[in-house]
């Protein structure tokens, strides 16, 4: 593991001390609802980078299911590690895309389990983005990603004042279709070959939930 000083030290000899102003979010844990104590999800700093790399490693065959991108060796790397971390900050400081660490809390101790991300951001008469996540596979099943989802959308709909959120399953992904259906989102359509996988077309539900939607969700819980 690093220590804060040899972090930064390994950080400056690979040049990411640069413009570190433009680079800087703000640490904030977000909660979603009042029972969601145990869940935290918050930006992606350059200290997750171990924990996100233990978290790819781990679960590379399970992440690489439902995505259209191989991932390169080198992004199985610390180095690689931080310079998606890096690219995420690049990123949601032009207010393009947002990627968010998932982290469960146990005793004193807190560990990475998931991230989510918002993608495909529009503004203007929009205001609008689609959200992705992940899960380590061991933690399937327990109830994080509701709680996570929760807890991202109320950053989407309070924080970065998204009016719409959008989500694309895959529709033998029952899982993830449970997990959008219970915080609220609604089925919108059905699009065909959406998505190119590995040489092969597969369709996709679409979904999606309003501002106003999760607002009156929020209220009624």
């Amino acid at each position: 593991m690093y220590s804060c000083v040899s972090l930064f030290l390994f950080l400056k000899v690979k040049g990411f001390e640069t413009d570190w102003k433009k680079l800087f979010i703000k640490r904030k844990d977000y909660i979603g609802g009042v029972s969601l104590k145990e869940v935290i999800v918050r930006p992606y700093t350059f200290e997750d980078a171990e924990a996100k790399l233990e978290l790819h490693q781990e679960n590379k065959d399970h992440f690489e299911k439902w995505s259209p991108t191989l991932r390169k060796d080198d992004f199985y790397t610390v180095e690689g590690q931080l310079n998606t971390i890096k690219e995420f900050m690049e990123k949601s400081a032009e207010d393009a895309r947002y990627d968010f660490a998932i982290y469960v809390k146990d005793d004193d101790a807190t560990t990475l389990i998931g991230e989510v991300q918002f993608i495909f951001v529009t503004r203007g008469p929009k205001q609008s983005c689609m959200v992705g996540y992940q899960i380590g596979e061991k933690f399937n099943g327990q109830g994080y990603m509701t709680k996570a989802l929760n807890a991202a959308l109320k950053i989407a709909f309070e924080e970065l004042k998204f009016h719409r959120v959008t989500s694309e399953v895959n529709p033998e992904n029952l899982a993830s279709l449970r997990v959008l259906e219970k915080v609220g989102f609604v089925k919108e359509g059905y699009y065909r070959k959406n998505l190119k996988i590995r040489d092969q077309w597969y369709d996709h539900v679409c979904l999606a939930i309003l501002e106003e939607e999760f607002a009156e969700k929020i209220a009624h819980s």
